[in-house]
């Protein structure tokens, strides 16, 4: 784990991980999840040439808290990040709610940004039509009940985190209801090692108010609209995801003015984790990237 101080004060932890001269891929985790994500994309980025870069977002993990945080707010982080770390040009991905933030970097920083890529992340509920329940499968707060009440999503959010920090089986079961075979044959090999455990935990350790708070930033208006979204997008999304309709996917690739979707046969929510998928993702990210001048932060060769 690394950190830096914020120009607000606050401390930014993240990881370091991937090639250490590769490409700059900022990561961003799903909810719940940390900074501990960037560790299952290690191995196949050290052999594409990439380097992953994966912080706490506020609140969560070692990252400090930010009150009233709005989602415009992560690109800000993003940019003193890159900056830290003398790193001009980066490209973002993002899997779940990091899908969110990885639009918001696309809107916010594209003179810097070269490519964004959305693996089953939620779409810009303010522009959706389709079904807003007040609670996703997950049993996380949807965009109904965020738009319904702020404060009845934190108290949601904080029942829930305590419950599954207490009885971390009973929330690994859950888990496993909602998931098709393929991510449950994933996450029993996961659970041989201790990361996915720990990065769960990390994030339901950190309370229900970060998690609502974190929440509640993609839930609501993102304070800007898809069409105004003009960098490059690549969306994957599994076909059977049970946490992320595929719906989500075709809206965002409707919407996005420079998106191209790929829907993954067969996959649930946690193929972004397997290795053969990350395989198939880091080339298909290279071949976007190939051809442009090199900047700051060495292109993959």
């Amino acid at each position: 784990m690394k950190e830096l101080t914020l120009r607000d004060g606050r401390t930014l932890a993240y990881s370091d991980l991937g090639h250490p001269q590769g490409y700059p891929l900022i990561f961003g985790h799903g909810m719940p999840g940390s900074r501990l994500q960037g560790r299952f994309f290690h191995n196949q980025a050290l052999r594409h040439g990439f380097r992953i870069l994966t912080p706490d977002r506020p609140g969560i993990g070692h990252s400090d808290y930010q009150p009233g945080r709005r989602l415009l707010d992560y690109p800000g982080d993003i940019e003193q990040l890159a900056d830290t770390l003398g790193i001009h040009r980066f490209s973002h991905f993002g899997w779940s709610s990091g899908g969110s933030r990885t639009l918001a970097c696309c809107y916010t920083l594209s003179d810097r940004l070269d490519l964004g890529v959305c693996l089953s992340g939620y779409t810009h509920f303010a522009e959706y039509k389709g079904q807003h329940r007040l609670l996703e499968a997950t049993r996380w707060p949807g965009p109904a009940l965020a738009r319904y009440s702020p404060g009845l999503v934190r108290l949601v959010a904080g029942l829930i985190a305590r419950l599954s920090r207490r009885h971390p089986g009973l929330y690994m079961r859950k888990a496993r209801a909602f998931i098709n075979q393929a991510d449950r044959d994933l996450l029993n090999r996961l659970l041989q090692g201790d990361t996915f455990r720990q990065d769960q935990m990390i994030c339901l350790e950190s309370g229900g108010k970060a998690i609502a708070t974190d929440l509640l930033t993609e839930l609501g208006n993102w304070g800007f609209s898809l069409q105004q979204v003009n960098a490059p997008v690549l969306i994957f999304q599994g076909e059977d995801d049970a946490f992320v309709p595929v719906d989500y996917a075709r809206h965002l690739a409707q919407h996005l003015p420079n998106a191209e979707l790929t829907l993954v046969p067969g996959a649930g929510h946690l193929y972004p984790l397997a290795e053969d998928f990350q395989d198939r993702l880091f080339e298909n990210i290279r071949q976007h990237l190939t051809g442009r001048t090199p900047q700051k932060g060495t292109r993959p060769s």
